[in-house]
């Protein structure tokens, strides 16, 4: 195991470590095309898009840290930390521009200025990023004890826990005095 934990991106092989970058990615991905399709379309056969959120889209999320943990498995754990906070980067800076489009330029008389909003976008980009990066580590380290079932439960209850976190944190952040209400005559 000493051995292993010294072993450099080059020993391991890059296309190893690539898939493990690549692998949440891939899952965040996924949710968010779901879930963007969904939204899209109102309606998937018998579901609306809140029932496919809540049986898709939720389960493609919860699923990626224990897929990103089964890719991170031939790397060091200092390995898997940086392949994830790759990964975390990417993906914090994706949700915050997803966060900060719709509240810097809304379709009406806005109460913040586009600059006010930058911050808090980074803010809750930077959770949901993080938050799914800290996920995949902590399933990581508990399949590499080689215990499968307890990382499944380990990385799809963080991941939950995460979305949760990630909802209360924007609508504190960013759903306050979005819009100016028109005065009352």
């Amino acid at each position: 195991m000493a051995a292993s934990a010294s072993l450099s991106v080059s020993q391991v092989g890059p296309a190893r470590f690539s898939i493990a970058i690549a692998t949440p990615l891939a899952g965040a991905a996924l949710a968010y095309l779901l879930w963007w399709i969904s939204d899209r379309l109102l309606y998937i056969g018998p579901l609306d898009r809140a029932a496919f959120g809540w049986l898709v889209v939720v389960p493609v999320w919860a699923l990626t840290p224990f897929s990103a943990a089964y890719a991170c498995r031939p790397l060091s754990v200092r390995q898997s930390g940086v392949a994830l906070g790759v990964a975390a980067l990417v993906i914090s800076g994706f949700a915050a521009v997803q966060w900060y489009l719709p509240v810097a330029f809304p379709d009406c008389e806005a109460a913040r200025s586009p600059a006010e909003w930058i911050g808090p976008a980074a803010v809750v980009g930077a959770v949901i990023g993080g938050g799914l990066s800290a996920a995949c580590l902590a399933a990581s380290l508990v399949m590499r004890r080689g215990r499968w079932w307890s990382a499944l439960l380990v990385g799809a209850g963080s991941a939950v826990a995460l979305v949760v976190a990630a909802a209360f944190i924007a609508f504190q952040l960013m759903m306050p005095a979005v819009c100016q209400r028109p005065p009352l005559t």
